[in-house]
């Protein structure tokens, strides 16, 4: 073994580092948002501000994947059990990709639908705000939410369950739970938002507006209050989940890196034949408390 799980470890906990710095710049950036204030020389600038952060996510991203391919490599480092839950990690991944798609098919279906219902296109504004009444696309984007928060947990329970002792554990399902309510949380804000949007007379006015005007960005900024309750969740809420993968990611890092965690190429190495583990009958390390193959604990082993 090459210690794939360790550097595939160190790999994603620098992603999630970048990952939270991320969430972090993007809430100052909407609290510096201001629509009345909005010239093409402001957007022109906020968008050569953000290329560096671009390239830094997309850096992140770029590692996660390395990780996360890493991970898959050393799958047999740590024994059978391990083994099983990485393929389950990744049985949950493309089971995510399969439901990502049919939600994906069921949008457009609605929007074909509502576009069916709606004299659209239209330099009708009433037409427009029609057509945006009667598409489901936020409430199907809604319901996605959730799906994607609690399958892309399930892929980090998975992958890291059997590295963790029992407060990495808990570490680990305490970020689950959060990113699941995150989730839920931004989904019903988010569709508060837009209700109250296109519910608002001053949506219809920018619709009908054929130039800038910061008075009617203005009104339908001030319009809907949950914008602030959205961001503010969102930040909270992914923030946490993401230190608490870092703090569960770093802790089988750390016991990697500490001997407490051994692969199974070094336990072997050392293992005597009169040493059988009694769950897997596989030879094991005498001083071993954890057996490397199946985890079976030996605290009262004879």
């Amino acid at each position: 073994m090459k210690g794939y799980t360790k550097t595939g470890l160190l790999l994603l906990i620098i992603y999630e580092i970048i990952a939270v710095i991320a969430v972090i710049f993007l809430y100052s950036f909407w609290l510096s948002f201001n629509p009345e204030n909005i010239t093409t020389e402001i957007f022109s600038n906020f968008f050569m501000a953000i290329i560096p952060g671009a390239v830094i996510a997309g850096i992140g991203g770029l590692l996660g994947l390395i990780g996360a391919i890493l991970m898959l490599l050393g799958r047999k480092e740590f024994g059978e059990k391990h083994r099983k839950f990485i393929f389950y990690a990744i049985l949950v991944f493309v089971i995510s990709i399969v439901v990502s798609v049919l939600l994906a098919g069921i949008l457009m279906f609605a929007t074909f639908t509502s576009l069916g219902q709606t004299s659209f296109p239209s330099e009708n504004p009433s037409d427009m705000v029609d057509f945006f009444r009667n598409s489901n696309y936020i409430t199907i984007t809604a319901i996605t939410a959730p799906i994607s928060a609690a399958l892309g947990g399930l892929i980090w329970i998975f992958g890291l369950y059997q590295l963790e002792n029992k407060t990495g554990r808990i570490v680990l399902f305490v970020a689950y739970i959060i990113m699941i309510v995150t989730a839920i949380a931004v989904a019903i804000s988010s569709k508060l938002v837009f209700e109250n949007m296109i519910n608002s007379p001053a949506f219809e006015e920018l619709l009908n507006t054929s130039s800038y005007s910061s008075s009617a960005y203005m009104q339908l900024y001030s319009s809907f209050p949950w914008v602030g309750t959205t961001a503010i969740v969102s930040l909270v809420g992914n923030a946490l989940s993401n230190v608490l993968l870092i703090i569960a990611l770093y802790i089988p890092y750390k016991r990697i890196t500490s001997g407490e965690l051994v692969p199974i190429s070094i336990a072997t190495k050392s293992a005597e034949p009169d040493r059988i583990c009694p769950n897997c009958g596989k030879a094991i390390p005498f001083d071993a408390n954890i057996c490397p193959y199946c985890s079976k604990k030996f605290e009262t082993y004879l």
